[in-house]
C-alpha cells in the first residue's frame, strides 16, 4: 500500500504542469504552423475540385438519368447558393462555430481538444476546423500528430487563396455521407430524395452529423444510431439558442430515411447519346418531352406482346419537332435490360434498310429538276437495266402511272426508272447532304437499288430526314442538347417541291394504310410513307404533322428475318398510334403562303402541253420556271386515203382522195407491253402501198447493222436480248416510225435510241418519218 501511494504521490505534481505545458507547446505549434503557411507554396486548388457526376435533364429540368463521376462517386457540386441555408448554419455551429473568425486553425479549439484528449486517456475531439477537414478531404493521410500539423499547414495556406464561402462551398462539395455518396448534392439526392434548397431542419440535422461517421451513423443500415446522433445535435443547438426548442423538437419527431432514394433511369438510350455529345459536364440539358417520351413508351410497350406473337422483338420509335429538329422522345428499346432481346442496343441508331422510305426524297429532288410533277406519267412496265431488273412488291405491271400514283403506292419500277435518269451519284449525294451518313459507299456500291433500300439508314437520320421534308426542304441536324449552337441550315429540297411530296403523301386513299386504321385515322392530316427491308428484316413507318414527326422502326435487334413483315402491317399502326396520342387536335398540315406552284391544263394521254388534237385535258400543278413541259407527243394530225386509212405520202398525197385524222402514238417500250399482256390499243395507220417517198432525203438506219451477225442465246431471258433502233433523220423530220415486218413496234423521236427485242429468224424493218421518208434493212437473227 505504501508502494503504491509512493507511485501516485508524484503523479499529482506532473499532471498540474504537463496540461499547461502541452497547451503552450500546441500554441507554439500553431505558431509555427502560421509562419510556415505564410512561407509555403499555396495549396494545389485542382484537389478541391474532383470531377463531378452527370445529371442528364429533361427540357424542363426533370432529371432523366444520372451518371457516376470518373471516380465511381456520386458527386454534385452545387454552389452554396444553392443549399438552404439551415444546413451550412448547422455545420458551422456544430464543426466550427469561430469559422469566420480563425484564418483557418482555431487555437482556441486546438487548446480545447487537447484538453479533452487528456483528460479522457484518448483521442475524442481533433479540433480541426472545416477548413482542415477540407484539407485532409482532399489529400487524406493517416491520423497521426504529423499529419495534423500538415492539415493545419494546408488550412492556413487555403484561408490565404479562398474566402470563406468558397471554402465552405467546397467543404459541402466533399464532404463523405457513406459508400460512393459525396457532398450535400448527392446526400439530398440520394437521402431525402431532392435538391439541397429545399432540405427541411430535420435533413439538414442529418446530414450535418453524418459525415462524422458515414458508416455507423448510415439511417439506411443503423437508423437508431443516425436518429440518436441527429436528435443530440439538435438537443445541443437549441440549448446554445441556434435553433429553438420547438423547432429541435418537431425535427426530433421526423423518421431517418430507411432507404436510398433510387435514382431517375428514364429514355436511357437518349441519356447516352446526350452525355456522349455534351461531353463530361454536370449537367446535361437535353430537348426530351417527358410527357411525350412516356406516352411513346407507353405505346410501343403496350405492342410488344403483339409483335412477340409475331417472331418480332425489337421496336423503336422517335418524335422531332419539325420546326426546331429537337429530339422530343426516343425509345430506343422497350426493355432496356431484357438480355433475351438485345434491349440495351438502341434502336433508334442502328443501321438497317430503310426500303422504299427514300422515295420521297427522290420524287421531290426530280421535281426540283424538272423531271416530274404529280400528275405527270412514269411508265410501270418490265425494264432491264443490264442484270437488274425491279419488280413491284406485289409483282404487277400498271402500264402508266402518274407520280403521284406511282409514289402514294409504292411502286418500285417507276421510282428505279426515275432513279436512273436523275443519276444514283448525285441523289446519293443528296441524301449524305441530308444526313444519311451511313451510306458511305460510291455509288457504284448501291446502283440503282439504292432506291428500293439497297442501303443502310438509321431512324434517327431518316425520321430527322422527313422533318426535312415537313420545314420546307432546308436541311438542320437533330438536336438533342438545348444549348446546341445553331448551324445554318442546308438547302435539300425546294419549298415548292416540298408542298407537292407532302400534299401527295396524305392521301389516305392508298393501299399501304392498314385497313383496320382506315376508319380511324381522322385529323391532323399526316403525311406518311412506309417501307419494308430487304430480306424481310425491318419495317417502317414515317410521318409528319404541322407539329411532330414520328418514326417506327420494327425488327429484330440481330436482324433475324421476320417472315411476312411489312411497314403497312406492322409500323403503321403503331405510327398512327403515336400521331392519336401525342397530336389528338393537332392543326392540318397546310402549304405555305407564297408559294410557286401553279396549276394548268396537260393532255391527259400524254401530260404534256395539250396541243389542238388533244380530245382531253386535266388539271395540274407544276412549278413554273423549273418543269419542263413539252408539246403533246401522242396527239397529232395525219393524212390518210379516204377509203383504206392507211397514211399517205408522196406523190399519193395528190392523186388519193385523203382526209386528216388524229392519230395517237405511244412509247413503243408501252406498247411492246401492252401487245405482250394483250391490252388493246389502236396504233398508227401503216402507210398507203404504192405511194412514192417525197422528195428530200429521208431517214437512214444505223441499227441493226444488215452485215452485223446477231445471235439468240435460247439460254438467257429474252428481256435481256434487245437490239436498239436508232437512225439518223434529216432537220424536218419529227418523228420516227419503225415497223418490223409490218409491224409498228416502236416510235420517237429523230436521233433517240429505242429498242426491239427480236426472235429467231429474218426481218424486215422499215423507218419512216413523218413526212413518208422511209429506209429499210433485213437482218437475220440465228
Amino acid at each position: 500500500m505504501r508502494q503504491a501511494e509512493q507511485i501516485a504521490r508524484p503523479a499529482k505534481p506532473r499532471r498540474r504542469w504537463r496540461i499547461p505545458a502541452f497547451a503552450a507547446g500546441l500554441v507554439l505549434a500553431v505558431g509555427l504552423a502560421f509562419f510556415w503557411a505564410t512561407a509555403s507554396p499555396p495549396f494545389p486548388l485542382a484537389a478541391l475540385s474532383p470531377p463531378g457526376a452527370t445529371v442528364v435533364a429533361a427540357r424542363n429540368g426533370t432529371p432523366l438519368r444520372l451518371y457516376l463521376a470518373p471516380d465511381d462517386a456520386w458527386r454534385f457540386p452545387v454552389k452554396l447558393a444553392a443549399v438552404s441555408p439551415i444546413l451550412p448554419r448547422l455545420i458551422i455551429a456544430a464543426e466550427d462555430k469561430r469559422f469566420y473568425d480563425h484564418p483557418g486553425v482555431d487555437p482556441l479549439a486546438v487548446v480545447r481538444a487537447a484538453f479533452s484528449n487528456l483528460r479522457a486517456g484518448r483521442v475524442v475531439s481533433g479540433g480541426s476546423t472545416l477548413t482542415m477537414q477540407l484539407a485532409r478531404l482532399a489529400d487524406p493521410k493517416p491520423r497521426t500528430l504529423a499529419a495534423k500539423i500538415e492539415e493545419a499547414l494546408a488550412a492556413l495556406a487555403l484561408e490565404r487563396k479562398l474566402p470563406k464561402r468558397a471554402i465552405l462551398e467546397r467543404y459541402l462539395n466533399m464532404a463523405p455521407y457513406g459508400g460512393n455518396i459525396v457532398g450535400v448534392g448527392a446526400a439530398s439526392m440520394f437521402y431525402c430524395g431532392k435538391t439541397p434548397d429545399r432540405l427541411s431542419l430535420a435533413e439538414a440535422a442529418l446530414l450535418t452529423v453524418l459525415p462524422r461517421a458515414p458508416f455507423a451513423l448510415d439511417p439506411t443500415k443503423h437508423p437508431q444510431n443516425a436518429k440518436a446522433a441527429r436528435d443530440r445535435l439538435l438537443t445541443a443547438l437549441a440549448r446554445r439558442g441556434v435553433i429553438t426548442a420547438a423547432a429541435a423538437d418537431q425535427a426530433k419527431r421526423v423518421p431517418v430515411p430507411k432507404r436510398l432514394y433510387q435514382p431517375p433511369f428514364f429514355a436511357p438510350q437518349f441519356c447516352d447519346m446526350a452525355r456522349d455529345e455534351a461531353g463530361a459536364l454536370p449537367r446535361v440539358d437535353t430537348t426530351l418531352d417527358p410527357e411525350t417520351q412516356k406516352a411513346a413508351t407507353d405505346i410501343l410497350r403496350g405492342r410488344k406482346a403483339w409483335l412477340a406473337s409475331q417472331g418480332i422483338g425489337a421496336v423503336a420509335a422517335v418524335v422531332l419537332d419539325p420546326a426546331s429538329h429537337e429530339v422530343l422522345a426516343m425509345v430506343g428499346s422497350t426493355d432496356f435490360f431484357g438480355d433475351t432481346r438485345f434491349g440495351q442496343i438502341n434502336g433508334a441508331t442502328i443501321r438497317r434498310s430503310p426500303g422504299s422510305a427514300l422515295k420521297p426524297f427522290l420524287y421531290a429532288y426530280a421535281m426540283d429538276q424538272g423531271l416530274v410533277f404529280p400528275q405527270s406519267q412514269i411508265l410501270d412496265i418490265p425494264t432491264g437495266f443490264g442484270n437488274y431488273s425491279p419488280k413491284n412488291y406485289d409483282g404487277h405491271f400498271r402500264g402508266r402511272v402518274t407520280t403521284e400514283q406511282a409514289l402514294v403506292t409504292s411502286l418500285n419500277v417507276p421510282a428505279v426508272r426515275l432513279l436512273n435518269t436523275v443519276g444514283t451519284s448525285p441523289f446519293l449525294e443528296l441524301l449524305r447532304r441530308g444526313g444519311l451518313s451511313s451510306l458511305d459507299q460510291p455509288a457504284a456500291h448501291y446502283g440503282l437499288s439504292l432506291i428500293l433500300g439497297g442501303g443502310e439508314v438509321t431512324l434517327l437520320a431518316l425520321t430527322n430526314l422527313y422533318a426535312d421534308l415537313a420545314g420546307g426542304g432546308e436541311h438542320r441536324p437533330p438536336r438533342l442538347l438545348r444549348d446546341t449552337p445553331s448551324v445554318p441550315a442546308i438547302r435539300l429540297f425546294s419549298p415548292e417541291a416540298c408542298a407537292l411530296v407532302t400534299e401527295m403523301l396524305t392521301k389516305v386513299e392508298r393501299p399501304d394504310l392498314p385497313t383496320s386504321w382506315e376508319r380511324a385515322l381522322a385529323v391532323p392530316a399526316v403525311a406518311w410513307k412506309t417501307g419494308t427491308s430487304y430480306g424481310h428484316r425491318d419495317a417502317w413507318a414515317v410521318g409528319y404533322s404541322a407539329g411532330r414527326v414520328i418514326g417506327v422502326w420494327v425488327g429484330n435487334m440481330d436482324g433475324t428475318p421476320v417472315s411476312g413483315i411489312s411497314g403497312t402491317v406492322y409500323a403503321g399502326p403503331i405510327l398512327f398510334e403515336l400521331f392519336r396520342a401525342l397530336e389528338p387536335h393537332g392543326s392540318r398540315l397546310a402549304a405555305p403562303p407564297g408559294l410557286n406552284i401553279r396549276e394548268i391544263e396537260v393532255c391527259a394521254e400524254s401530260r404534256q402541253l395539250p396541243g389542238p388534237d388533244c380530245p382531253r385535258r386535266v388539271t395540274a400543278k407544276i412549278i413554273p420556271g423549273v418543269t419542263r413541259l413539252g408539246p403533246c407527243p401522242v396527239h397529232h394530225r395525219l393524212l390518210v386515203d379516204a377509203v383504206s386509212g392507211l397514211a399517205l405520202s408522196g406523190d399519193c398525197l395528190a392523186t388519193h382522195a385523203a382526209k386528216s385524222v388524229t392519230v395517237t402514238s405511244y412509247p413503243a417500250e408501252l406498247v411492246s407491253w401492252w401487245r405482250g399482256v394483250g391490252i388493246p390499243f389502236v396504233p398508227p395507220p401503216g402507210p398507203e402501198p404504192g405511194c412514192g417517198a417525197p422528195r428530200g432525203e429521208g431517214p437512214r438506219i444505223v441499227s441493226p447493222s444488215p452485215g452485223t451477225p446477231y445471235v439468240y442465246r435460247r439460254d438467257a431471258p429474252a428481256a435481256f436480248q434487245r437490239i436498239a433502233l436508232t437512225a439518223d433523220a434529216p432537220a424536218g423530220s419529227r418523228r420516227l416510225s419503225w415497223y418490223v415486218d409490218g409491224t409498228l413496234t416502236a416510235q420517237g423521236a429523230p436521233g433517240a435510241t429505242l429498242f426491239w427485242q427480236p426472235s429467231p429468224g429474218s426481218h424486215r424493218l422499215v423507218a419512216v418519218d413523218d413526212q413518208g421518208r422511209a429506209d429499210a434493212v433485213t437482218v437475220h437473227i440465228e
